[in-house]
């Protein structure tokens, strides 16, 4: 696969439209997610990172890496440790009282997942407007002028007035990822989002995302694709049995891992260099 070509940038339409600059910014202590007590799939979980970081979860099924992100996005609840964003309590699994999850931080964070999850009676507009106007109090004109720049900027104003049924794999994900943005989210969260995509779509959604890259958004990116993985990555996420068992920068996890585990792993799915 071929690195994907980015689409030249327009001032007047970034897709980052909250840039974030480093520092602490997403804090996990001691996080265990169980569904049952024989299946543990995050046990006591640690991990760090900076709002410069565009991390990439990679590590063996059952590792917990979707089930992070689905924590991250308010989907799912914990049951113990806690977990900060922005420097603030964010998620408490050992809170009895009261909400366990902070609604105003949980605003910041954008997902995209397998599936698209666009709502098929909508128009692609539809979908875009709907969680502004409904949840954040945009006006309609607003939204709307907002929603035509995000798909202007990633070749989709075409398919405006279109119908999800009427899209592309490619087209759909695209879509999903601008309805992502139209929030204006701090952390942009990505779930395997091109594992069902043929390999020509697969090159128009890592495009966006590797745009997403260049203007610094904070993502956090759960994918099987280790060629993509090492090109958008600063910082490469090993898990495996519920915890996170080596990170570093790509050129060090894909070449010269220090675990053993790691390695095992990255035998069966690369070749090292």
């Amino acid at each position: 696969m071929t690195t994907p070509h980015l689409v030249a940038a327009s001032p007047q339409a970034s897709l980052n439209p909250n840039s974030a600059q480093g520092g602490n910014f997403i804090q996990l202590h001691g996080v265990r997610k169980a569904y049952s007590e024989q299946l543990v799939v995050m046990d006591g979980m640690n991990l760090d990172m900076r709002a410069d970081d565009r991390l990439v979860i990679i590590g063996p099924s059952g590792s917990g890496k979707s089930s992070l992100l689905r924590v991250l996005m308010g989907l799912e609840g914990i049951q113990g440790g806690s977990i900060q964003f922005q420097g603030k309590p964010y998620i408490d699994g050992g809170r009895k009282h009261g909400k366990p999850l902070d609604e105003v931080l949980h605003k910041q964070i954008g997902m995209v997942f397998q599936h698209y999850t666009l709502f098929p009676h909508l128009s692609v507009l539809g979908n875009l407007i709907l969680a502004p106007v409904k949840v954040h109090g945009l006006s309609k004109a607003e939204a709307t002028e907002k929603a035509r720049a995000y798909l202007a900027r990633l070749g989709l104003e075409s398919k405006l007035h279109a119908y999800p049924s009427q899209l592309s794999g490619g087209q759909k994900q695209r879509v999903a990822i601008a309805r992502a943005l139209m929030l204006e989210p701090r952390l942009m969260l990505f779930d395997e989002v091109t594992s069902a995509l043929d390999p020509e779509m697969v090159i128009e959604v890592q495009n966006v995302m590797m745009q997403l890259a260049e203007q610094k958004m904070a993502m956090i990116i759960v994918t099987h694709d280790m060629h993509f993985a090492r090109h958008i990555a600063t910082r490469v996420v090993f898990c495996a049995n519920g915890k996170v068992i080596e990170q570093g920068p790509p050129e060090q996890i894909f070449t010269q891992p220090r675990e053993a585990r790691t390695r095992e792993f990255l035998e069966k799915v690369v070749q090292f260099d």
